[in-house]
């Protein structure tokens, strides 16, 4: 019987000890581990603000009204000077009417084939600025004009990633 609970608080120990250890010394280096994280913490922050603001800039969405013809999503990939650009686009055509509207769906792979090529001019420098969008919105509202007069109010770009 006393060898039985003296084994028993043997084995006891022995599954305590290593317990205690780890705890202990965890917290001794409790301060070093803290600094670390603190930092690892601030640097995730940092970059978090980063990324938001470059979706910020980058994501340009408009809502629009019922009369619209999406196009797109287009996922453009290309190379400027050596490095790969990959974006998608959609945008979002106003038509004047309803009628209008019914009219550019049934020839939609044509209205594809004037915004396509545009939306790939659009990144052949790397992402665009505001300026170059403004310009890809003007353009195609001319080409798509000149194609389908009196059709089109106007052009947007529903998003730009």
């Amino acid at each position: 019987m006393i060898r039985t609970s003296l084994t028993a608080a043997l084995l006891a120990l022995l599954v305590a000890a290593p317990l205690v250890a780890p705890v202990s010394a965890l917290a001794a280096s409790g301060q070093q581990e803290t600094s670390s994280t603190k930092e690892r913490k601030e640097t995730e922050k940092e970059l978090r603000k980063q990324h938001k603001q470059f979706n910020r800039e980058i994501q340009y969405r408009r809502v629009v009204g019922p009369r619209v013809l999406p196009i797109g999503p287009f996922s453009i990939s290309v190379f400027v000077k050596g490095q790969p650009v990959e974006a998608r686009i959609r945008v979002a055509i106003e038509a004047m009417t309803e009628q209008a509207k019914t009219t550019l769906d049934a020839q939609k792979w044509a209205v594809n084939g004037i915004v396509y090529p545009l939306a790939v001019k659009l990144f052949e420098n790397g992402r665009p600025n505001r300026e170059q969008i403004e310009l890809f919105k003007m353009e195609a509202q001319t080409q798509l004009s000149e194609r389908y007069p009196d059709m089109i109010e106007g052009v947007y770009i529903e998003s730009l990633i």
